[in-house]
């Protein structure tokens, strides 16, 4: 007999083992047992949580030789035949590959033939949301007045693609994802059944993968099976999967806060060294970060790690605020998204770790202790304050900030702190930086700073001049510069060398041409 996988060969065979879907379970259980069972349901809910599966035990419970019961026997010719998928009065139609009007056609003929050998026939139309708007419309009637002896399930991991009309004739049970306890608790015990020894961690870890969905956490650990035989340690799944350990996560996050962008990057370098995937680098750093922010904003209830694991996050947390974790978070799940098209998945997530550590510190004032300074308060505009002589000794470059508040500003001191004025418009509205990207300084004169825009960009220029925008440009000169600047633009002059118009032809005067020009009167002859 060929080998079944896992997720096959522990499928949900009666309602008691169901798995995370009590509430849905205790509501078919009661309408069996009540003789209120509708005519037509929707079971809708994410991947792998059992919606197919309890609609098979329905039709066991409808058809079991025991009668119709809320503990089908499991052993009767109908039983076995509902679990083996060969009952003739139980259909199971894959709507993705019987999406037509033509199959619904022939099921609504079908319909109406009593049952062969069961009490009930019972329709499960999987994926149901991929048949078309014509099919959805040939089942109306049909799914509204179905025989007494038919039930319909549609199961649909996408119910906003069920047309109102379809929703309106059924009754809809939404499956949840599968809390990560009772997923690992499920896996110990078929771990259990297949004489396999597993770490509690990794059992947890897989379940943690596995998203909510069973048959997920179970294809898992059928992989590790094939991998490493019948004994499993968490090692196992980080070197089958290429997942990324906490700590490594946490060691790399310590140093991009710390924006130590060597040791960053040998840490990158090491876990791809490791085997490790980038792009599943990027997951788990978002979730780990996730975690982070939710130790923050203290709803670490929500979190289902280890007690070491919560140790380090705090120490973590102490070392930045909510609001640089958002900028993380944004800047990384961002990077994911590149991923997925661009071929150079390492260089994507390397420069968005370059992003975060790379920050213009020479637009800060010095600090005054002499700890590092936090991301958070580099990100707070900088204050025109100039720090007294005496608090620091004179470097050998002055930065911009101590150059312009010497006097009032010139044109060449407006230059020199250019870069830290596009740093704090970075930081302040990005939209602005964009705005600002392909400018350049023309003049200052009357404290009124023009920039040039090149010929093309004439959006750009009425764009940056809108009163919001200009106003935000402004309110950063006056902080950058500690002067009241109006900014002017202009677009760049149009070159005065331009090219000639080509010669016009000069019309010929003969015989020839004459008798041309009648026949094609207003063209200009040329030879």
């Amino acid at each position: 007999m060929a080998y079944l996988s896992l997720y096959r060969k522990y499928r949900s065979q009666d309602f008691d083992t169901i798995v995370g879907q009590q509430q849905i379970v205790q509501t078919i259980k009661n309408a069996v047992q009540l003789d209120r069972l509708a005519h037509a349901y929707i079971f809708s809910g994410p991947r792998g949580t059992g919606k197919t599966s309890l609609a098979r035990i329905l039709a066991k419970a409808l058809n079991c030789a025991d009668g119709v019961t809320t503990a089908p026997c499991l052993h009767c010719p109908n039983c076995e035949k509902i679990k083996s998928g060969v009952s003739v009065d139980v259909i199971e139609i894959d709507a993705a590959s019987n999406r037509g009007i033509d199959e619904i056609r022939q099921l609504r003929e079908q319909v109406n033939f009593m049952p062969v050998e069961s009490r009930y026939k019972v329709y499960i139309i999987d994926e149901a949301h991929m048949l078309t708007t014509e099919a959805f419309n040939a089942l109306l009637k049909t799914l509204e007045e179905p025989p007494s002896h038919t039930l319909f399930v549609l199961a649909t991991t996408e119910i906003q693609k069920i047309p109102a009309t379809i929703l309106s004739r059924c009754q809809r049970l939404d499956f949840k994802r599968i809390p990560v306890p009772e997923i690992a608790a499920h896996l110990q015990d078929v771990c259990q059944k297949e004489q396999v020894v597993i770490e509690d961690k990794a059992v947890h870890y897989i379940a943690r993968l596995s998203d909510g969905c069973m048959r997920d956490a179970l294809s898992l650990l059928d992989q590790l099976i094939s991998f490493k035989g019948q004994r499993l340690v968490f090692e196992d799944i980080l070197a089958l999967l290429g997942t990324t350990l906490n700590t490594a996560l946490a060691g790399l996050l310590e140093q991009i806060l710390r924006r130590e962008l060597s040791a960053a990057l040998d840490i990158i370098e090491q876990l791809i060294i490791d085997g490790k995937n980038i792009q599943r680098l990027c997951a788990d750093l978002l979730d780990y970060l996730r975690s982070l922010l939710l130790l923050s904003l203290r709803a670490d209830r929500a979190l289902e790690l280890s007690a070491e694991d919560i140790a380090v996050l705090r120490q973590l947390a102490a070392q930045t605020n909510v609001g640089e974790l958002k900028r993380m978070i944004l800047l990384f799940a961002r990077a994911e998204a590149d991923m997925r098209w661009n071929p150079n998945a390492r260089l994507v997530f390397e420069l968005a770790v370059l992003e975060l550590c790379a920050q213009d510190n020479s637009a800060q004032p010095a600090p005054s202790r002499a700890a590092p300074p936090k991301l958070s308060a580099i990100l707070r505009p900088a204050k025109p304050e100039v720090p007294p002589p005496e608090a620091a000794p004179a470097p050998v470059e002055a930065a911009p900030e101590a150059a312009v508040a010497a006097g009032p500003p010139g044109l060449a001191e407006i230059k020199h702190a250019w870069p830290t004025f596009m740093s704090k418009i970075k930081q302040a509205n990005p939209q602005l930086l964009y705005l600002l990207g392909e400018v350049q300084i023309k003049s200052y004169e009357d404290k009124v700073l023009t920039i040039q825009f090149k010929e093309s960009y004439s959006f750009h220029k009425n764009k940056l001049l809108q009163p919001a925008n200009k106003a935000a440009v402004e309110r950063i000169l006056r902080e950058t510069y500690t002067e009241d600047i109006a900014l002017a633009a202009v677009l760049e002059e149009a070159s005065k060398t331009e090219p000639k118009p080509a010669p016009q032809a000069r019309p010929v005067h003969d015989e020839q041409t004459a008798q041309l020009l009648k026949i094609f009167p207003g063209r200009v002859i040329s030879r």
